[in-house]
């Protein structure tokens, strides 16, 4: 299964890093309604979708683990 590009996953990282705390999570929220929406339906944006939303929690992750420092 298809899901997105290497390119698609390196825009993704640089807008990831731009935007505030509650757009990340707001963005990470949506690309999971989106997924699930495409669940059994269609595989392809599934995947795409599910790899959006997994670059937007990665750079969630970076930015809390250092405040539980």
């Amino acid at each position: 299964m298809s899901g997105a590009s290497a390119s698609d996953f390196t825009k993704w990282a640089e807008h990831a890093k731009t935007v505030c705390l509650d757009s990340l999570k707001y963005i990470i929220s949506d690309c999971a309604k989106a997924r699930d929406a495409m669940k059994d339906w269609n595989p392809e944006k599934y995947n795409y979708y599910s790899d959006m939303g997994f670059t937007y929690s990665d750079e969630l992750y970076k930015r809390t683990k250092g405040a539980l420092k």
